[in-house]
């Protein structure tokens, strides 16, 4: 009797009414549940008859990296072999049965496809899983596969038009004649997927209202063309050669981050030149790019001024700069000394030659004519005590009038080259007088 008197209060409020859980809005109960993992949200079956058929409904679906650790713990007591086989088997089952039981529309799902070790190396079939979904009207999908060889996605995924958000790893990508894009796109992440044919260029027209675009290691763009109206944010790093990058039609991007390795510039392209790249990008106000693509941009020659647009650019980071490649200093000077609002400035130097050429940056010192008034904080990391990089600093020191922090951080502590670097920068002009300078 104790025991039952026990449940009814645990059952009931304080007031002698059902919990307050049970009574919520089924729409909230259904949000409460998508931000549990799915082995909680399906143990809530076991609440009550009325809690059964909530976590079919659940419109959020997780079936990431996180859930795939979950079952491979619970399997971690059995014989190597053998745990790999029932995982494989077990993981693709459970997958397969919630995908079956689920009832309604499907919101968020994220699908996490892992390297099996075992003897057959089949893998789950998630061709049938992407099926399903495009019946469905996915928003947010999130796919990646963890096999060698990427995985060609079946001819139904480009169905999936209500797509909002759209996260793929190490997929290919051919879609079918009459692809349009996804009209509803507005956020965009790729990872080591590759383009079928003109793939990329008709993603890009068929989706006017992408917002955020991540293109990391994607081969086949040999022509990196972007024509995007609600464009904000670009990430773009490539392993493989490209020729060309332009920029159409573009007017919200304020975030750009490029990373290249060394490419076959076509220099009479438009699109080659440091003067052509700024030009196309009127609302930039943050640059992150790396020594290779300086270079590229650099082409043959460099122009003495800017365009206007690049008076609206306030950070800039440098990455993996080779002080010894005359074009990369020469592009990277060109952007420092035509960005008189630039606030901060980070560097990450890349030097590998052991003797850099001594060019005597300071010794032109009037040919760079600008101040830098706004700057008020660098950051250079990896230095190594090269010349060229002492005579950057101290050009940094002799025009920058408001420069409140400057860090400089080398790839090896040596006291003795820590001392070096401070003397030299005690003898040195600052245009600052308050400027606070840091060596580790």
């Amino acid at each position: 009797m104790e025991e039952v008197t026990r449940k009814r209060k645990l059952d009931t409020g304080t007031d002698g009414n059902l919990d307050l859980i049970s009574d919520l809005p089924s729409h909230i109960i259904n949000s409460i549940l998508s931000r549990l993992p799915i082995r909680d949200a399906g143990r809530t079956s076991a609440l009550s008859r009325k809690w059964r058929g909530y976590w079919a409904t659940v419109q959020h679906l997780d079936f990431g990296h996180q859930f795939y650790q979950t079952m491979e713990v619970a399997a971690g007591k059995k014989p190597y072999g053998y745990r790999q086989y029932q995982l494989k088997y077990e993981y693709e089952r459970i997958i397969e049965k919630i995908f079956s039981l689920h009832r309604g529309p499907l919101v968020k799902v994220n699908l996490y496809i892992p390297k099996f070790d075992t003897r057959d190396n089949r893998i789950p079939d998630i061709d049938q899983w992407i099926a399903r979904l495009s019946g469905n009207n996915i928003k947010e999908l999130t796919l990646t596969y963890e096999n060698r060889e990427r995985h060609l996605l079946p001819r139904c995924f480009f169905s999936c038009l209500d797509l909002t958000h759209l996260e793929l790893h190490n997929i290919v990508l051919k879609p079918p004649p009459d692809f349009k894009g996804f009209r509803s796109l507005v956020a965009l992440k790729f990872i080591r997927v590759k383009f079928k044919g003109n793939m990329f260029e008709s993603l890009m027209c068929g989706s006017p209202l992408l917002q955020k675009l991540i293109l990391i290691n994607s081969p086949g763009i040999d022509h990196f063309k972007v024509s995007a109206p609600n464009l904000e944010s670009l990430c773009f790093q490539a392993t493989s050669v490209f020729k060309t990058i332009c920029f159409e039609n573009v007017p919200k991007l304020t975030d750009v981050s490029i990373s290249t390795m060394d490419t076959e510039a076509d220099h009479s392209a438009k699109s080659s030149t440091l003067l052509e790249f700024l030009g196309s990008l009127p609302k930039l106000t943050r640059l992150s790019v790396n020594g290779k693509f300086l270079k590229f941009l650099a082409g043959d020659t460099l122009p003495q001024e800017l365009p206007t647009a690049a008076e609206g650019l306030s950070y800039l980071k440098l990455n993996s700069l080779d002080f010894a490649n005359f074009d990369e200093i020469s592009c990277a000077l060109c952007l420092i000394r035509n960005t008189p609002n630039l606030k901060e400035l980070q560097i990450k130097a890349c030097t590998t030659t052991a003797k850099p050429p001594k060019w005597g940056y300071m010794e032109v010192e009037d040919h760079f004519g600008c101040t830098l008034d706004g700057l008020r904080v660098v950051k250079m990391e990896l230095i190594k005590g090269f010349k060229p990089e002492q005579e950057l600093v101290q050009y940094l020191l002799s025009n920058s009038p408001f420069l409140g922090k400057m860090s400089i951080k080398y790839s090896q502590t040596q006291q003795r080259l820590i001392l070096d670097m401070a003397t030299e920068l005690i003898r040195c002009h600052k245009a600052s007088p308050t400027v606070n300078i840091s060596l580790s």
